[in-house]
């Protein structure tokens, strides 16, 4: 009920709006891993590809700093990382995977996966971020991801209860929460 509801509100890169009813809607699903992967992020990725019987692609960027080259052992820690997180995806999964690695900024590489391989929705872990740390902390992946790209993002809150004891939904790129209507 709550996927549907969210499924209902995406964004296609031509304007229309889709219907969970549409047969077909979401044909690439990207399941965006970074180097400690959420059960929930990845079973909601799952969910919305089985529900649509979409391919599922897992992508992780080892994020690249100025100054550190590919060589550098800080590199080789974070692709170390990247790799079990894409194969912890892809043991979760009952579907194949089409699991990818790159190096660069998160949200940007993500973008232009997305855009080179026709991905439909991506899926994202948002992490928990309340009250100060919201101001003192960069923009999430998730968020830089949501502004810049013109698919849907699903954002799917980090396990477990939030720091301030509320429960937060699951948002789509376009702020529509479950039940708003």
């Amino acid at each position: 009920m709550i996927l549907d509801s969210l499924l209902s509100r995406g964004r296609p890169r031509d304007g229309t709006v889709r219907t969970a009813g549409d047969e077909g809607s979401f044909d690439r699903v990207l399941l965006a891993v970074d180097s400690e992967p959420d059960p929930a992020v990845i079973g909601t990725a799952l969910s919305v590809a089985a529900a649509f019987d979409a391919e599922v692609h897992a992508l992780s960027v080892v994020p690249m700093n100025a100054g550190v080259d590919h060589w550098d052992i800080v590199v080789e820690r974070r692709e170390a990382a990247a790799e079990d997180a894409l194969d912890r995806a892809d043991e979760a999964a009952a579907v194949p995977v089409t699991k990818r690695l790159r190096y660069g900024e998160p949200a940007e590489e993500i973008g232009l996966y997305a855009d080179h391989n026709d991905v439909d929705l991506v899926v994202a872990g948002e992490p928990d971020r309340t009250g100060l740390a919201r101001f003192l902390t960069p923009k999430s992946v998730t968020e830089s991801l949501r502004r810049s790209v013109s698919l849907p993002v699903l954002a799917v809150p980090a396990a477990g209860e939030p720091a301030n004891g509320r429960s937060r939904p699951l948002q789509s790129s376009n702020g529509a929460v479950p039940g708003d209507d």
